[in-house]
């Protein structure tokens, strides 16, 4: 426990201090956000904002990793958050140097996730971490089945990530949670070097809303958020805990179900359910600042957070 408290705070404190230097770098390498044009007409000041400030996270993940880490559950983690990271920043890079925000085609994008997800669950069930809690029923292992669900749950974690962050403060301060309870939740397991890189995680993301949330100084951007995602669910899955990351990561699975009804609803019937998707973006044309939806959002968060550590007893689990 002392080891995870320790690092988020020497996370916290490296993220905080890093990011106005990586501001004026990404804004001399012109790394500028660029807003969807069917987006909210607000969001539009917002451009030239830098972007990729992912990167300092990850940085700040792998060096710590390597001084204070080196365990199979931490590197599952951290080579989770490289390869999205990798994945995000070809995004990054091509949306702005091809003066669009579309970046890597959707098809692209979808078919590399779903390869490196399994390859994710392979190495996860290779080294040692099939066992699962199950709802309701105690744990299991899904052995080889963690290929198929790895595939799955990485590529729509990360994608669900990335749709969430879309206003200033929220997907960060959503991540924080996640990776916050993972790491209480590897320590009521008495297991806490399982959360150790989630702890690392939790502290950069703090780090990093002070730049982010309202004003946002700096965006993550795919860097971030894809990079985020893959984590998450990796960090999920070394705790034992894949079966309930629909429930520690409600925020997101909301703002991913917003947008899938919204599109199926206009296909199917030419309605839309929401004024604009993802989910955030109805509140802020409803007229909620962004402030107050991040706000929001973080406590609908924290009570899936909690809700999840009850159902899921992990300290039942050590054995």
């Amino acid at each position: 426990m002392t080891e995870a408290v320790i690092l988020f705070l020497v996370a916290l404190v490296a993220s905080a201090l890093l990011y106005p230097a990586a501001i004026g770098y990404l804004a001399r390498l012109r790394m500028g956000q660029l807003i969807r044009e069917e987006g909210p007409a607000s969001h539009r000041g917002k451009a030239g904002t830098p972007t990729a400030g992912g990167i300092v996270f990850i940085g700040i993940a792998l060096v710590l990793y390597l001084v204070a880490d080196r365990t199979p559950a931490g590197g599952l983690v951290v080579l989770a958050l490289l390869l999205g990271g990798g994945l995000g920043l070809v995004d990054d890079v091509r949306a702005i140097r091809g003066g669009s925000n579309l970046g890597l085609r959707a098809r692209e994008k979808i078919v590399i996730q779903l390869l490196t997800g399994a390859l994710l669950g392979y190495l996860a069930w290779r080294w040692g971490f099939g066992r699962q809690l199950v709802p309701f029923d105690g744990g299991g292992s899904l052995n080889a089945w963690l290929i198929p669900i790895g595939a799955v749950a990485f590529a729509g974690g990360s994608n669900a990530f990335n749709l969430t962050d879309g206003s200033d403060g929220l997907a960060g301060g959503a991540g924080a949670i996640a990776f916050g309870t993972l790491t209480l939740i590897a320590v009521l397991q008495h297991h806490p070097a399982a959360g150790l890189i989630s702890a690392v995680l939790a502290g950069c993301l703090i780090g990093f809303l002070f730049y982010n949330f309202f004003p946002a100084r700096i965006f993550m951007g795919d860097t971030g958020s894809l990079a985020l995602g893959t984590a998450m669910v990796a960090a999920t899955i070394v705790t034992g805990m894949v079966w309930y990351l629909p429930l520690l990561a409600l925020i997101f699975v909301v703002e991913t179900a917003s947008v899938i009804a919204q599109v199926a609803s206009f296909k199917l019937t030419g309605q839309r359910i929401f004024r604009m998707s993802p989910l955030h973006h109805h509140f802020h044309l409803a007229g909620w600042t962004e402030t107050r939806i991040a706000l929001s959002f973080w406590a609908a968060g924290i009570l899936a957070a909690l809700l999840t550590v009850v159902l899921a007893r992990p300290g039942s689990a050590s054995a």
